[in-house]
């Protein structure tokens, strides 16, 4: 069978400037690499996200100005340890779902902004430490078993404070004091006072029984 060639062109492969070599040298942001004994001074392209270390077996390119840029990483000796370099203003973006995955993650920034319309938090233990708080939220509702706060010194102010405890409720204090502008009111099916020493009852007007 014959084969008609004459209006055959050849093409050139696509990766004939695509060649690998093994970076040697890592200097002020440069690589020198290593590519069947030749040297050869490299840059990284700006989509190559991880940056390159010795030893390091790369794919690079040159341009038509002899330019060479690392445009992967192929191969590295220490396959577990990675670092990906970003842009100094850099978005990521999804229409549905992003997810992040890891035994750990650790998030380290001077300044955080998270901003969600509906945010779920479940951990088995959590930890917050800082100096200073500042919250504003409209409405709390929290459910817990057990809640034990400790504070050198606590200041609250409502403008309605209502507590409501169904079994029992203690207060421990070295001293206490409480100052009421209206109506001071107890109501109780059984009232104990109890004082070690002195109790004083003192007022304009003393209405008992």
């Amino acid at each position: 069978m014959n084969l008609q060639v004459d209006n055959i062109v050849p093409i050139s492969p696509a990766t004939a400037n695509n060649v690998s070599g093994r970076v040697v040298k890592i200097q002020d942001g440069l690589f020198q690499l290593d590519y069947e004994g030749t040297k050869i001074n490299a840059q990284k392209a700006f989509s190559c996200l991880v940056e390159p270390e010795l030893d390091d077996i790369v794919l690079f390119s040159q341009d038509q100005h002899q330019q060479a840029y690392i445009i992967a990483i192929l191969q590295r000796k220490e396959d577990s340890a990675m670092n990906i370099q970003l842009a100094a203003n850099t978005s990521l973006t999804s229409d549905k779902n992003l997810i992040f995955r890891s035994e750990q993650i650790n998030h380290f920034s001077q300044k955080s902004l998270q901003q969600t319309t509906e945010s779920t938090v479940q951990f088995q233990q959590g930890i917050i430490k800082g100096d200073t708080l500042h919250s504003h939220i409209r409405h709390i509702h929290s459910m817990s078993d057990l809640i034990s706060t400790l504070a050198k010194q606590a200041v609250q102010k409502f403008n309605t404070y209502v507590r409501k405890t169904d079994t029992s409720d203690q207060v421990q204090a070295a001293q206490m004091g409480r100052k009421v502008d209206g109506l001071y009111t107890m109501n109780s099916k059984h009232t104990i006072m109890v004082s070690q020493k002195d109790t004083k009852i003192d007022g304009e007007h003393i209405h008992m029984g």
